[in-house]
């Protein structure tokens, strides 16, 4: 694969998906992923405590989880990305929200130093994977604890979904996909907690929402999606919740 050719693709599809936000808002999706977050991944004393959201993209977990009152380093290589998040900052009076323009895989912070890490819809887009994570690992401190998500693994898919995911992946840079036994050999870290998320009925009733333009129903679709959040089988994505215990 040539590295540099795969990060200006993504470089360019990303900065010209960023450059046409014009106001912070959040779907009834990214709504339950924060919802996840404050559950299974923050402490009690949490406010004290850094996390860092690697690939901030649009800017939705950094802005929120700042709003929450905790102190957030959100890092993204599209320069249009942070400078979304330091209007955002501007706007919501959000002092303990910092940035970083950077790769996933060269975070320029010292090791120990954050106590949470968020990596939303990103692991899969990296080339270099061994290195990003040995990295994120580095910056974990000591019981700090880390959230991964990333696209299922096509075999737990429903088979009349691959063509659809296939063309997904490849439209979005998507390189892998996983399942728990691979991220457990990859990070090798504690497991905590996982979930599986985007299952038939949110998937069908999404694309219905996208094609008529009317999103009503999206947060019953959350709460459907989110009673089968255990169950692997015809889901699309993972998340897992991992504890640097060593």
């Amino acid at each position: 694969m040539n590295k540099k050719a795969h990060y200006k693709k993504q470089l360019s599809y990303f900065e010209k998906e960023f450059s046409g936000i014009s106001q912070y808002k959040l779907a009834a999706w990214q709504k339950s992923y924060i919802q996840r977050i404050k559950e299974y991944l923050l402490d009690n004393d949490f406010k004290n405590k850094t996390l860092l959201d690697i690939g901030a993209g649009s800017g939705y977990v950094a802005v929120e989880l700042a709003k929450y009152g905790i102190n957030v380093i959100a890092c993204d290589m599209s320069e249009q990305a942070i400078e979304n998040l330091k209007k955002y900052k501007s706007q919501l009076s959000l002092s303990n929200l910092k940035f970083l323009v950077c790769k996933a895989e060269d975070i320029p912070l010292a090791d120990n130093s954050v106590d949470y890490i968020v990596a939303n819809a990103l692991l899969e887009h990296i080339p270099n994977e061994k290195k990003a994570i040995y990295k994120w690992r580095k910056v974990l401190r000591k019981e700090g604890k880390m959230l991964i998500t990333v696209p299922l693994s096509l075999k737990y898919v429903w088979p009349f979904l691959w063509l659809i995911n296939i063309l997904y992946d490849k439209r979005l840079g998507h390189l892998r996909r996983y399942d728990l036994n691979s991220l457990k050999e990859k990070f090798r870290l504690k497991v905590l907690k996982v979930f599986y998320t985007g299952h038939l009925l949110k998937v069908f009733g999404v694309i219905f929402s996208e094609s008529i333009g009317i999103h009503r129903f999206d947060e019953f679709l959350e709460k459907q999606d989110r009673k089968k959040q255990d169950i692997q089988y015809g889901a699309n994505n993972i998340s897992v919740i991992f504890q640097n215990d060593k």
